[in-house]
């Protein structure tokens, strides 16, 4: 155990933005607190929004960070909230949270919401710096199968390349806030992995897998009715056939919790969907995977 002098700690660290090596090792952190980010998500979101990486320092050494992204003027979010473990239960973490949602407002116009997504243990806290609570989303984990893709789900006519320009329009009417920068950026890797329908000649439904510490991120997964996620779901999970895959679905879409229980998936992780500012408009009935617990 390191010796700590906690009033020169508390006295002398500073709040400042994190460089792009501090993020990276932000980005360890969550890996081994097990969230599991997607490998690029970090390069894409710091080419979005290189100021939303806030770093705790002492003595020159990050030992807290977090995120504080602007999707628009109207909408930020704050995320990847983690405290080294040799330095919590001193109040750092609690300086940093408030710190970032101060930088984060000064960042947004006077009426925007801040959305976050908090482990269950923190929803007090977070509800006593003046987050709502509004949904859980829960992690559904597990091994890709091709053969239970297979049985049952009936097959339909799927694009592995779309215009990025139609998946993000389709996207912007169905999730409650524009969160187009940061998906055209996810859109633009090569590893990633993505699903897309149309009847009638209209987008109604997509989705994406992206590479991840461990295994792939299902996420987004959107679409107009179950029946479509479900195709759009099986096509994903026969061509990662044999991989671990995650997917992050808002319980209050009990069919997207039915369809990833479906396909062989456990919940082993949770958070609190939480606002500040008011609640956005959303219908969460299209939405089946989640795009992402640390930048929203």
């Amino acid at each position: 155990m390191m010796d700590i002098d906690i009033a020169d700690m508390l006295a002398t660290s500073e709040i400042g933005k994190m460089t792009f090596a501090e993020a990276e090792q932000i980005f360890a952190l969550a890996s081994r607190e097990g969230w599991n980010p997607g490998r690029h998500d970090l390069q894409c979101a710091w080419e979005c929004d290189p100021d939303a990486f806030i770093a705790l320092r002492y003595r020159g050494k990050m030992i807290a960070g977090g995120s504080i992204f602007r999707h628009t003027p109207s909408f930020g979010f704050m995320g990847l909230f983690i405290v080294d473990e040799a330095y919590r239960g001193y109040g750092l973490g609690r300086r940093l949270w408030h710190r970032r949602l101060q930088l984060l407002r000064a960042r947004l116009a006077p009426d925007a919401v801040i959305g976050m997504d908090g482990v269950f243990p923190m929803e007090s806290f977070y509800a006593a710096g003046g987050f709502e609570p509004a949904y859980e989303t829960l992690r559904y984990q597990g091994v890709a199968s091709g053969a239970i893709a297979r049985t049952g789900n009936a097959p339909m006519p799927v694009h592995a390349t779309v215009s990025n320009d139609i998946l993000l329009a389709y996207d912007r009417d169905r999730a409650p806030y524009d969160r187009s920068a940061l998906l055209a950026s996810w859109l633009s890797q090569p590893e990633n992995i993505t699903a897309a329908t149309f009847q009638d000649g209209i987008l109604v439904g997509f989705g994406m897998a992206r590479p991840a510490e461990t295994g792939f991120k299902i996420g987004p997964l959107v679409a107009d009715d179950t029946r479509i996620a479900q195709g759009l779901l099986a096509n994903l999970v026969e061509r990662l056939d044999g991989a671990q895959v995650q997917i992050d679905v808002p319980s209050p879409n009990q069919d997207g919790v039915a369809l990833a229980k479906s396909f062989g998936l456990e919940a082993n992780f949770g958070c609190r969907r939480m606002y500040f500012g008011g609640r956005p408009e959303e219908d969460i009935s299209s939405i089946f995977g989640a795009m992402s617990l640390e930048f929203g």
